[in-house]
């Protein structure tokens, strides 16, 4: 849980300090894997933008909600079929449009595979690890292989130095790599 705060308030601050792009605590597949309480891969069923408070403070913003049936169970204890709830901060309600630089939005029919924080329904920005870093597009090719990518699109990335500094860091690759890598490659750091 203490390591769950700690790269949630490194994420907090870093977006602070940019207000162009999204500045992440860049994490190693390691990292994603150990703060993740699932990873699943899905489909986006329904995706709408409604106001929400899920911190409870009282002020409502715009959370784009999303029903997420899950097909393939990496880790946690949900089953094939399972739907799961996840909104993410952001969205538009008639003329009124609110949203962080990098953050995604659910779309429906999108085929994902996601590493997601423990209660992703309570989600104050993303239920996702690392904000963008723990979510993967699914698409199938021409050949009918099932291929992931990630966009981390203008987000910059800080690394944290031994003495707790951060420094700026190189962006994560997000080249298109068969699902199934992906999955082995998360699998292996779950058996360390």
């Amino acid at each position: 849980m203490k390591r769950r705060v700690l790269l949630s308030t490194a994420f907090l601050v870093a977006a602070a300090l940019s207000a162009r792009s999204l500045t992440l605590l860049a994490l190693t597949d390691a990292e994603i894997v150990k703060a993740s309480d699932r990873i699943v891969v899905g489909t986006v069923l329904t995706s709408t933008a409604q106001w929400a408070d899920p911190d409870g403070d009282g002020i409502q913003s715009i959370y784009t909600v999303a029903t997420f049936r899950v097909d393939q169970v990496v880790k946690g204890t949900d089953q094939p079929g399972a739907y799961v709830t996840l909104q993410v901060f952001g969205g538009t309600i008639g003329n009124r449009t609110m949203g962080s630089a990098g953050v995604p939005l659910w779309k429906k029919d999108e085929r994902l595979l996601l590493c997601l924080y423990p209660d992703p329904d309570k989600a104050r920005l993303s239920p996702i690890v690392g904000a963008i870093q723990g979510r993967w597009q699914v698409t199938t090719n021409a050949n009918g292989k099932d291929i992931a990518s990630r966009d981390l699109g203008e987000a910059q990335f800080m690394a944290r130095q031994a003495d707790g500094s951060l420094t700026a860091a190189a962006k994560p690759a997000a080249t298109e790599e068969p699902l199934s890598d992906v999955i082995t490659r998360l699998q292996s750091e779950m058996a360390k």
